[in-house]
């Protein structure tokens, strides 16, 4: 079951996200002697970051991946990798460590093999945190509905274990990697961040429908292993 929190303002919801972050990064320090978190791309988590970033804790003992990624240079301003590197990785979270979802390969397809087995090492599972967006659509990380079936297909229900598949939605101009659904059900806490009228919406849609594949966020909401907190405010924080 999904856990809804809700919130009248985007700097509450902040403010909560980072408490409920930072308790569950400590508790996997004290507990297991490192922690380890998937964060999202987007505009919500800019400011989530850099207010993270911000927290006294060792984070020596944090290693960060992220969802999904798009397939452009780690210097372009689509990548979700450089919007963790300049806005988390910075302040008293500079030592954390990352592990990236990118390869020096041409496609997102040939690069599958190598960033599902780095995952794999260097990523302790489960993982502690993972944190995604949603789309209008019903996507989440880069699950997308607008998938081929064959793609879709890979993501949702790999078939040799792999941690990522390659994604190609029409709606989207570039490339995509995204952790498999396994994956990112391979966890220990799930948040969903939305904000605006729009986007809960299509949450209700997603929480009370039934075909996975026309939303993926289904997979998420609707299983019963993994707790999920349904992270909603009226509006983005103000920072």
């Amino acid at each position: 079951m999904t856990n809804e929190r809700t919130f009248k303002s985007g700097d509450e919801m902040l403010a909560a996200m980072v408490k409920e972050t930072i308790d569950r990064l400590e508790f996997a320090i004290a507990t297991r002697g490192h922690a380890s978190m998937a964060v999202a791309g987007g505009r919500f988590p800019k400011p989530l970051f850099q207010t993270l970033s911000q927290a006294r804790l060792d984070w020596s003992k944090v290693i960060v991946t992220l969802g999904d990624d798009r397939w452009v240079g780690l210097d372009d301003d689509q990548s979700n990798e450089k919007l963790v590197r300049d806005n988390l990785f910075i302040n008293e979270a500079q030592n954390a460590r990352f592990v990236s979802l990118k390869t020096s390969d041409s496609s997102p397809e040939d690069a599958v093999g190598t960033v599902s087995a780095r995952l794999r090492i260097e990523m302790h599972w489960p993982l502690d945190i993972v944190f995604l967006g949603m789309g209008d659509d019903g996507h989440t990380a880069s699950l997308f509905p607008s998938s081929t079936p064959e793609a879709l297909d890979k993501g949702l229900y790999p078939k040799h274990g792999e941690l990522v598949a390659a994604a190609r939605p029409t709606v989207s101009p570039v490339p995509r990697i995204s952790m498999t659904l396994p994956a990112i059900l391979n966890a220990r806490y799930i948040g969903i961040h939305i904000t605006g009228q729009s986007k809960w919406s299509t949450y209700e849609a997603a929480k009370n429908g039934t075909e996975i594949e026309e939303m993926p966020v289904r997979a998420i909401l609707q299983q019963n292993d993994v707790p999920v907190d349904l992270w909603w405010s009226a509006e983005n924080p103000k920072g």
